[in-house]
């Protein structure tokens, strides 16, 4: 399977952390996601529905991230395709946008492992289909990932194209060993199972990992 390399974006920090008791995830901000090729471009607006996340729910409720989906033109300008809410409450952790315009995201802000852990969109913004852990794993398997007071470890650090020149499909490695590969165009996820577990991918923010 080729390893190339993923056309993403961690979504850095700017604020404070998170309140006493829970991991400490400074606050997410506006990210611009190019594809490799820049044709295509995302620009992920952070929501403001925290009360919508694991371990605040007496926050505050309000609109999801969003995403404004641009393509470039003959001109080489780029028009505003689509400008859409995303299934996040606050933000994605990883995104990537394939050359084709396909926008996929990984896990959410403060809340790995929970919520829409995996996310679809066409080129035109419209979900094709969003994945909770609870999709991927059955019950034994699931209670075996390490979990952290608001987070569920359930990625290793590798991820990216499986074909670099198509850009259709897309591999997670996960946890547990395995593979998890997504089909661009239909949102379809397939499992390969592994030889052996793999390290977790370390948090994209400061986070309290326990094993």
């Amino acid at each position: 399977m080729a390893r190339a390399t993923l056309v993403a974006a961690l979504l850095l920090v700017l604020g404070p952390a998170s309140p006493v008791g829970a991991d400490s995830w400074p606050g997410p901000r506006v990210v611009t996601v190019f594809s490799e090729d820049g044709g295509r471009f995302v620009r992920i607006v952070p929501g403001a529905s925290v009360g919508d996340t694991v371990g605040f729910a007496g926050a505050p409720r309000g609109a999801y991230a969003r995403g404004a989906f641009y393509a470039r033109q003959p001109d080489r300008s780029y028009r505003l395709v689509a400008d859409v809410p995303l299934a996040n409450p606050v933000a994605p952790v990883e995104a990537l946008v394939s050359n084709g315009g396909h926008l996929l995201t990984l896990d959410n802000w403060h809340n790995l492992g929970h919520g829409p852990v995996v996310a679809v969109y066409d080129p035109s913004g419209s979900l094709l289909r969003s994945y909770r852990l609870e999709d991927l794993y059955d019950a034994k398997r699931l209670a075996s990932i390490p979990a952290s007071v608001s987070s569920r470890w359930w990625r290793c650090a590798a991820s990216g194209f499986v074909d670099p020149p198509a850009q259709t499909k897309v591999y997670v490695n996960e946890r547990l060993g395995g593979t998890f590969v997504v089909t661009l165009a239909t949102a379809a996820i397939a499992y390969q199972a592994g030889a052996a577990p793999c390290p977790a991918a370390g948090a994209p923010f400061s986070a309290t990992f326990h094993p």
